[in-house]
């Protein structure tokens, strides 16, 4: 069992304004000038991508490039495989080294990166910490967490990387309330549950099922000590086309705060973070 441990000092303090100070810092401008050339072939890639297979005529006007400029552009990305040509239909097409390179895409590293500054004010605002949480292989998991930055904090048994539950948290039961309905009955079915899934609610799914359509229509989710007794917390859903990238949440000691404080004054807050990441993702 956790213990919730209220922590409030200066030095803390301090610490979250120099970072607020160091995310308004102006970005390192380049050593040296982008080289045109380059960005032409990028262009042109991009074009390929966004509207291939094509020809060079489609293409030449989506990119906006002297049709000359833009052929030569596809004969060099052709020449190192990253565009491919058929003769037979005198299309273009996206080739197979541009594919491999999603290889590297990390969809959790995007998301850490565009929620890390936008949770780390919601931090400097409240106090509370909050992590990023995504769901891998139907695993709720802890992608991100600002705990130890905190100014006031919880004990934590485990940070980023963690597996929580989906019935007793808050932010499990944001993710089932908003994940379509194909997801929530996989994960439902529970053939390898979380060791705190609560057996009570796996024993009673109608009881579970009402508790996610209640957070469906409050719009969030919220738990006060059923996770760990010691805590309480609510979780909001990032939405983006109509699909659940994401939860964020917040975590508070139980015994220093009500739930009815937590969604007065923190809720509005948490969603106000959830849109911002949306919006950000959506671009």
């Amino acid at each position: 069992m956790r213990e919730a441990i209220c922590i409030g000092t200066a030095g803390r303090r301090q610490t979250g304004e120099g970072e607020r100070m160091q995310g308004h810092t102006e970005t390192k401008k380049p050593v040296y000038k982008a080289v045109a050339a380059s960005l032409k072939v990028l262009e042109v890639l991009e074009a390929l991508n966004d509207v291939g297979p094509a020809g060079l005529t489609a293409i030449h006007k989506r990119v906006g490039l002297p049709k000359a400029t833009t052929l030569r552009m596809l004969e060099t990305l052709c020449s190192a495989g990253y565009a491919k040509y058929d003769p037979s239909s005198k299309v273009f097409a996206v080739g197979i080294h541009a594919l491999a390179l999603s290889h590297g895409y990390n969809a959790m590293d995007e998301i850490v990166a565009i929620a890390r500054p936008v949770i780390a004010e919601l931090r400097l605002d409240l106090g509370w910490p909050s992590d990023i949480v995504v769901c891998e292989n139907d695993r709720l998991v802890i992608a991100d967490t600002n705990t130890r930055q905190a100014q006031f904090s919880v004990v934590r048994a485990g940070g980023a990387g963690s597996q929580i539950p989906f019935s007793i948290s808050a932010t499990g039961r944001a993710w089932l309330a908003f994940c379509d309905a194909e997801m929530r009955e996989r994960i439902l079915r529970f053939d390898s549950p979380h060791p705190q899934e609560s057996r009570d609610l796996l024993a009673h799914p109608e009881r579970l099922a009402a508790i996610i359509a209640e957070t469906r229509r409050r719009g969030y989710g919220l738990q006060s000590g059923e996770f760990f007794d010691s805590e309480a917390g609510a979780g909001v859903p990032v939405i983006v086309s109509g699909q659940i990238r994401c939860c964020i949440n917040i975590v508070t000691a139980r015994n220093a705060v009500t739930l009815e404080q937590i969604e007065r004054q923190y809720v509005p807050k948490l969603q106000a973070a959830a849109e911002t990441i949306a919006a950000r993702m959506s671009r």
